[in-house]
């Protein structure tokens, strides 16, 4: 027999009526508590989602109001003509367009407007080496000589990494020496030549070459033109409808937009080169192409992600610093720090077009814009107020170029009381306005090649008052008065630029030359 406090338990005991129901009542009660436990713990996460929602909204309400003020302000001051969008993870914030596609029928821009993205195409062709990377077609630290091996010895040795990184010792000396040129007519220049100006892998140098030999290696690949390649491979899969470098079938486009210069005559863009640039697109398909980077689409994040890595030189990463920040530069786009986030971008530059797209990885913020009238665009300013508004949701009004200033006031007055009128408004309000000599002193030189001598002699003239120690902007001055036959100010000018630089040699050489040519006004 087992003692008294102890049991045994058989699995075959029996409970009392009143045991059961106070177990079942029990049971209820505690069944009870989890649903209210439950229902409450339900309540309160979509509750919170749901404020989380509202908040982000609302934020997204304010910022896109920031923006629009941004925008529209510097449209109103002639610092933004163009289309731009601003998203976060894939979620719009903002997209609009502002100014004309074309000045004299008055056409609209819309955000479906064609544009020259000019080197922003530098990431598409990157992308394109990277896609047949993923395909076994190539390794990044490939030759050239495994591609093509009847090319110049000097050629040879380059990597792929090292044209994407701008690393390769490729310059573009004779590059810029070519008008309107096509891929063939940068081969065959680089084909003449016997050696590099640079040891590849030692310096950065920007190179528009390069990108030229990168899309000459997707070519060899991929058994297709560049353009076509681009257009089947990357734009059609992303439905990119209005995006191609198909120069030919964009210029028959009424969406394509008229670029125009600083002072706004026409820059029509000649040149057929497709890598480094050749690119033309939309704010609605850049969208596109970000959503595309941010889903992996075309090849996987591992891949992508040296793209946004800064490359390195044989001693040390890449440091190229620009309007105050220090960049590297990975392929084809641009990465930096600063404020604890990290960043990629690249821009695209020619007279009549200005492109630029930004990524913030820190915080998923994504944004484009694109204008035609590319010389007169404050992008400094503007990208330091669209990031001011997204990572801080403050707005702060840009201060105006004050070559933006000078052109508006010139649209609407005759020469001098414009003039009058802009030395009027840099009096009453300096802080306004962001005044630089150099600015001011290429502005002069726009409407110098567009043979508008009178406006741009008080233009130089504008400069020397603004700065009057700049032994530049007299030397500047004198040269448009030479340019005119006014070789008696010329001289004085170039006198005062040599009192403030005695080692200006150009100044000494042309009083010299106008001594002797005209010995009647010494």
């Amino acid at each position: 027999m087992l003692p008294r406090n102890l049991s045994f338990s058989t699995g075959l005991q029996t409970k009392s009526p009143f045991q059961e129901l106070v177990k079942s009542s029990l049971m209820k009660t505690i069944s009870m508590k989890y649903v209210i436990c439950s229902l409450l713990v339900a309540l309160v996460f979509f509750t919170s989602c749901s404020e989380n929602l509202i908040a982000q909204e609302e934020k997204r309400t304010v910022q896109a109001q920031h923006l629009d003020s941004l925008f529209n302000f510097s449209h109103s001051n002639g610092m933004f003509n163009g289309a731009v969008m601003v998203a976060k993870n894939d979620t719009l914030i903002y997209k609009k367009a502002f100014g004309y596609a074309n000045k004299e029928t008055k056409v609209e821009i819309s955000t479906e407007s064609i544009f020259y993205i000019a080197s922003v195409s530098k990431q598409v062709t990157a992308m394109g080496i990277m896609m047949l990377q993923e395909q076994g077609k190539l390794s990044f630290d490939d030759k050239i000589k495994v591609f093509f091996p009847n090319y110049p010895a000097y050629l040879q040795d380059i990597t792929i990494r090292q044209l994407l990184n701008h690393t390769s010792g490729l310059t573009d000396t004779e590059y810029y020496k070519l008008t309107n040129p096509s891929n063939e007519d940068v081969l065959e220049i680089l084909m003449k030549q016997d050696s590099l100006e640079l040891e590849n892998g030692k310096t950065f140098r920007y190179s528009n070459s390069g990108y030229v030999m990168l899309a000459l290696i997707i070519q060899q690949l991929a058994e297709k033109p560049i353009d076509q390649f681009f257009d089947e491979e990357i734009f059609k899969p992303l439905e990119m409808e209005n995006t191609t470098a198909t120069k030919s079938l964009v210029e028959a486009s009424s969406q394509l937009v008229i670029g125009y210069n600083q002072i706004g005559t026409i820059s029509r863009y000649g040149s057929s080169v497709i890598g480094p640039g050749g690119i033309y697109s939309t704010v609605d398909d850049l969208e596109k192409w970000n959503r595309a980077l941010n889903s992996n689409e075309l090849v996987s994040s591992q891949t992508l992600s040296e793209a946004f890595k800064n490359g390195e030189l044989s001693d040390g990463p890449i440091s190229i610093t620009m309007n105050g920040e220090t960049y590297g530069y990975g392929f084809g786009w641009m990465p930096y720090q600063k404020n604890g986030r990290n960043y990629v971008q690249h821009d695209g530059t020619v007279e009549g077009y200005r492109s630029l797209i930004k990524k913030n990885l820190t915080d998923g913020y994504d944004y484009t814009f694109l204008t035609n009238h590319g010389n007169s665009l404050a992008m400094d300013e503007l990208t330091k107020a669209i990031d001011s508004i997204l990572e801080k949701s403050e707005y702060i009004q840009p201060k105006i170029p004050i070559a933006n200033l000078i052109v508006k006031e010139l649209e609407a007055e005759e020469v001098t009381i414009a003039i009058r009128k802009i030395k009027r408004a840099i009096s009453k309000n300096p802080e306004a306005y962001k005044i630089d000599e150099s600015s001011i002193n290429g502005l002069a030189y726009t409407y110098l090649r567009d043979d508008q001598k009178n406006i741009a002699v008080e233009v130089f003239k504008l400069n020397s008052e603004v700065f009057p120690n700049s032994f530049n902007a007299f030397d500047s001055l004198a040269e448009v008065y030479f340019s005119i036959g006014q070789f008696g100010l010329s001289k004085a000018n170039y006198g005062k630029s040599l009192v403030l630089n005695p080692d200006n040699t150009n100044a000494r050489d042309m009083i010299d030359r106008i001594e002797k040519a005209t010995p009647e006004i010494n």
